[in-house]
């Protein structure tokens, strides 16, 4: 039996394969499984808490430890795609899945491997989740869920908790044009960091943020930015910042939260996915959901724009201050 993120990463990852065209088998493939996880296996685990707090011993699962191990993501992908090489579950939090990213990329480029299977999954429906961050105020309690989880809105009260998965296939150019895969864009840089406040701080004035804004960016402006702005106070608040102090708020910005909720580590692979949809399909997408109240300085994309891009940013940041941020390009 498989922990529910387990499932959703499988799930999403046989679908990844055949639109890649992927033959994990060919002896040519060198892949490592690089997943991210904020929650990792905690409904399980709730499960279990009732079970031993109830000192119902023969009712504990023999594979319990399994459940609700964080590893348990990335060892059942390997082990249900018979896969025996670099396998890596990253537990940083809503950051975690674009560090995954950042941890397969130095693994390619290095050359232990040549073949990537990148992602993060989580699952959110449980009692510890929803208490926790209702106690931090992070959670819409008592609002109408019309302005709940509204991206860059001072009337949204907190994110709307979400669940999934979303997993990409990351090669060298060399192994993908071999094989002649279809390239949907490529991980040009990628930055991580962390505010080094505290377990439970972070910094307002987003400048651990931007450091890594800046270090992926090199000097290059994007065509837009697909922030992590989710609907919640502090997090919107910095990818303002970030608009103001890094680009003088001339680089348009959106955020796809308004559509999805916030699915933690799952958001900022999902952000790249749909920013690579909008260069397969030539639109940027749009932020639904807003009044952009307290936000209107922002160059905010509110209507979806039917027009090619090439040079996307990405932000993520989250509780327990790591900051991660992605150049994506087209070519």
């Amino acid at each position: 039996m498989l922990p529910r993120i387990a499932k959703l990463a499988i799930s999403t990852l046989t679908e990844a394969l055949e639109m890649s065209q992927l033959d994990l088998k060919d002896p040519e493939t060198t892949a490592g499984i690089f997943m991210g996880t904020t929650m990792g296996g905690t409904t399980e685990l709730e499960e279990m808490v009732r079970l031993s707090s109830g000192d119902q011993f023969k009712g504990m699962p023999v594979y319990c430890c399994g459940l609700v191990h964080y590893h348990s993501l990335a060892s059942a992908v390997a082990g249900y795609f018979q896969l025996n090489g670099i396998t890596k579950t990253v537990t940083t939090g809503c950051t975690a899945g674009i560090e995954a990213i950042e941890d397969a990329v130095m693994y390619l480029q290095n050359g232990r491997i040549n073949t990537a299977i990148v992602g993060a999954a989580d699952s959110s429906n449980n009692k510890v989740t929803v208490f926790g961050f209702g106690k931090l105020r992070a959670l819409p309690f008592n609002q109408q869920a019309e302005t709940a989880g509204a991206p860059f809105s001072k009337k949204s009260k907190g994110f709307i908790l979400s669940e999934g998965a979303a997993v990409l296939v990351l090669e060298t150019e060399e192994h993908a044009k071999a094989r002649q895969a279809v390239i949907y864009g490529y991980i040009d840089a990628i930055a991580t960091n962390n505010d080094g406040k505290s377990v439970n701080g972070y910094d307002p004035a987003g400048k651990r943020m931007k450091q890594v804004v800046s270090r992926v960016l090199g000097g290059r402006i994007p065509d837009y930015y697909n922030s992590q702005a989710l609907g919640y106070a502090p997090n919107d608040s910095i990818e303002g910042i970030v608009s103001q102090d890094v680009f003088h708020h001339k680089v348009p910005l959106t955020s796809v939260k308004g559509l999805i909720g916030h699915p933690f580590s799952v958001s900022g692979p999902a952000q790249i996915i749909a920013s690579l949809l909008g260069f397969r399909e030539q639109f940027i997408p749009r932020t639904i959901r807003t009044d952009q109240s307290g936000y209107e300085h922002l160059p905010l994309i509110t209507e979806t724009l039917l027009q090619p891009s090439a040079k996307v940013l990405i932000t993520s940041h989250g509780y327990g201050g790591n900051n991660a941020s992605v150049f994506l390009t087209r070519t």
